[in-house]
């Protein structure tokens, strides 16, 4: 049996330590592989964990009243705000998970390209590994969804899902966004006039009818078919709450946000 945390909103900090808390739970085997759905009190910008700072506008996310987290996970920097993100968290010492990076990302992808198609989204997926400097954090556009990487999922050329993943010793920890609409006023300011924000798109530019309550229905039926398994809803428990809280102090510090 798979846990699986409903949707709520939080802020951007203590969503970062939710996820987390969560990782470190299952790591320790005191919590089965979990998914997680939520969202964000305000627009936030999250970066990767080894991105640097400066290729975010933080002037401007000042001046909006925007936070800026940096992320447990690596990856590139993400606007959120209209979208369902989740993390998923689970061991790599059973099958269909492994130590693998790159075998994790596709296993997880194939559920997330069933999900989307059971929506009726006519989407690919990619198969390429992004070239050294398209993947650097020095030299690579510091937009998540400006190239699609191995195992994430496309429309027309646009990416409508963005990952990354943490490696923990017998587990994993897996972060993603997928956009309903995209704020393309919005990017430019994080990430500065310049910016080109083409490569991505909500999924509502292909079917409005789309919400955020059936792209997670949809999400859980397809893990549940992909995996064999049973996601039972289920809550916090008061120890991930306590740890969350105790991380939460980490990622509210301009030590580990400004730390690159």
């Amino acid at each position: 049996m798979w846990r699986l945390i409903e949707y709520a909103a939080h802020d951007a900090y203590f969503n970062m330590a939710i996820d987390e808390a969560l990782a470190l739970m299952v790591e320790a085997g005191s919590a089965p592989p979990t998914l997680r759905f939520y969202g964000w009190t305000a627009p936030s910008v999250t970066i990767g964990a080894f991105q640097g700072i400066g290729s975010i506008n933080t002037e401007a996310c000042v001046r909006r009243n925007i936070p800026i987290v940096r992320r447990p996970t690596g990856g590139r920097a993400i606007v959120h705000d209209d979208e369902l993100t989740f993390s998923f968290s689970t061991g790599t010492q059973r099958a269909p998970f492994s130590e693998s990076l790159l075998h994790n990302y596709k296993a997880i992808g194939a559920a997330f390209f069933l999900a989307f198609t059971r929506l009726g989204l006519n989407c690919e997926m990619t198969n390429r590994r992004l070239r050294r400097i398209e993947a650097s954090p020095a030299t690579a556009n510091p937009m998540c969804f400006i190239a699609a990487s191995f195992s994430e999922i496309t429309i027309e050329g646009k990416k409508i899902l963005g990952a990354a993943q943490r490696r923990y010793r017998g587990a994993l920890l897996e972060q993603g966004s997928i956009p309903l609409s995209v704020n393309h006023t919005l990017h430019s300011e994080v990430f500065g006039a310049g910016s080109y924000d083409a490569g991505i798109a909500g999924l509502r530019e292909f079917d409005s009818s789309i919400t955020l309550s059936s792209v997670a229905s949809a999400v859980i039926e397809a893990f549940e078919e992909v995996f064999n398994v049973r996601l039972h809803p289920g809550r916090l428990a008061e120890e991930e709450i306590a740890l969350a809280q105790k991380l939460g102090e980490k990622y509210q510090s301009k030590s580990w946000t400004f730390r690159k």
